[in-house]
């Protein structure tokens, strides 16, 4: 506790150069990482991995948003590597996700009950093992080490000889407009019969938008920029809902499919993974419902206004 913040802990001003602003935000992204690593490793709390994962992420949308702010051959090089990072963590925090809820979903069978469920349990267990244990030897590798060594070294040379344009709130001020109007486009084109992937797409734009105003917080009205982002967030909310049911479907088949195969399954716990999917199923459904009042919200020209605001301000 204290060793590190969970928010974007840094200082910027408008007017300096907006790589220099970028190479700090990286340099301090990093140090999240690497503060993680050992819990992560040593397995002593989920909430190590997430908040690596969190940084890894911030880390790729940065250099996603970048442009011509950095060195293209920098970005090139080092976005494969943070993607492998976070490709990485997804199996261990996926089963995290489900062992963290399995108490509830157990709480929530009607017709199955928590013995039956009880196999399952011990199925996530196991899986989670074998995934922690490849997570662990991937943060152990000379690929990692690679990247811990080498990553701060080339992006301090770089920041060090980058020019003064452009301003850090010339570009927080175009990013963060053109990442709104992306939101508010997509948005708008979603109606009753889109597919699902449209919603995917547009939980992805807005994740987008919220990592860059994370990461030119400091240039903004704190008060304006939690509105925001609250607002914001209610949206990512409802996305967030609809996608993670519909995966967790998907990963609910596959389970007892494996499980199935290996004959660690009985009938009596197919049966209450079939309830907790169909639970899962109607939680989606009721999120899809949700989202044209919650986009209604986001997109009104009051919350246009805020977004307005922040980009008046940063420049």
């Amino acid at each position: 506790p204290g060793d590190y913040c969970g928010k974007i802990d840094v200082q910027l001003t408008a007017a300096m150069p907006a790589g220099l602003a970028l190479g700090t935000v990286l340099n301090r992204l990093f140090d999240t990482v690497l503060v993680n690593v050992p819990g992560t490793v040593g397995d002593v709390d989920t909430e190590f991995l997430h908040d690596l994962r969190v940084a890894v992420r911030r880390t790729r949308s940065v250099l996603k948003m970048a442009g011509r702010a950095l060195p293209e051959s920098l970005v090139s090089q080092y976005r494969p590597e943070f993607r492998w990072l976070g490709d990485l963590t997804t199996p261990t925090r996926d089963l995290d996700v489900y062992l963290l809820g399995y108490s509830s979903m157990a709480a929530r069978l009607v017709a199955g009950t928590g013995s039956e469920l009880a196999p399952f349990h011990d199925y996530l267990v196991k899986e989670r093992g074998t995934a922690q244990r490849q997570l662990a030897r991937g943060l152990r590798s000379t690929r990692f080490e690679r990247l811990a060594s080498r990553w701060r070294h080339d992006l301090g040379q770089v920041t060090a000889t980058l020019g003064r344009r452009p301003s850090t709130g010339a570009f927080a001020a175009r990013r963060i407009a053109k990442a709104h109007q992306r939101v508010l486009r997509q948005g708008a084109a979603i109606g009753a019969a889109s597919p699902p992937q449209a919603l995917h797409d547009l939980r992805k734009r807005c994740k987008e938008l919220r990592y860059a105003l994370e990461v030119f917080a400091s240039l903004h009205d704190a008060a304006e920029q939690w509105r925001a982002v609250n607002e914001l967030k209610a949206l990512q909310d409802c996305l967030g809902e609809y996608q993670d049911t519909e995966v967790q479907q998907a990963e609910l088949r596959a389970f007892a499919q494996r499980m199935m195969a290996d004959r660690s399954a009985p009938a009596e716990t197919l049966l209450a993974m079939g309830e907790i999917g169909a639970t899962l199923a109607l939680r989606q459904r009721a999120a899809r419902g949700e989202f044209a009042g919650r986009f209604a919200e986001f997109s009104s020209q009051h919350g246009q206004a805020r977004f307005s605001v922040l980009t008046r301000a940063a420049t």
